[in-house]
């Protein structure tokens, strides 16, 4: 499992490493029913607090990504990437129109917001 945590992010230490387990699982490094490490054991790793691990496995139980045995351990969910995608996709759309009344309402142009999504679909 690859974690890239930035010390000095302004995003909080527990969100990165939500992010970089969530990717794991969507990417397929990590599958379902495989073990994540212990608290402690990330903590010590990553070198942060177990306060921090704790937090980011939390959170990742409640958006159905882990689940916890007790005495046992954490564990990855079997999750419907299918879904994951659709409601990233829904919510990646419902913040870019938003983010395009924000520009209408400033001045930008439609003609220049279709030259960046031209530009940026020709770079592939």
């Amino acid at each position: 499992m690859k974690i890239n945590i930035d010390y000095s992010s302004d995003l909080p230490m527990y969100e990165q490493l939500k992010n970089c387990i969530k990717e794991n699982i969507l990417n397929g490094s990590l599958e379902k029913d495989e073990a994540l490490p212990s608290v402690r054991q990330m903590a010590k790793e990553l070198n942060v607090s177990t306060i921090t691990i704790k937090r980011a496995y939390m959170e990742l139980e409640r958006e159905g990504f882990i689940y916890t045995v007790a005495g046992k351990g954490t564990f990855v969910r079997d999750v419907d990437l299918s879904k994951i995608l659709t409601e990233k996709r829904e919510k990646m759309l419902e913040e870019y129109e938003e983010k395009i009344r924000e520009m209408k309402r400033i001045g930008i142009e439609k003609e220049i917001l279709d030259e960046i999504i031209e530009r940026i679909y020709m770079e592939e």
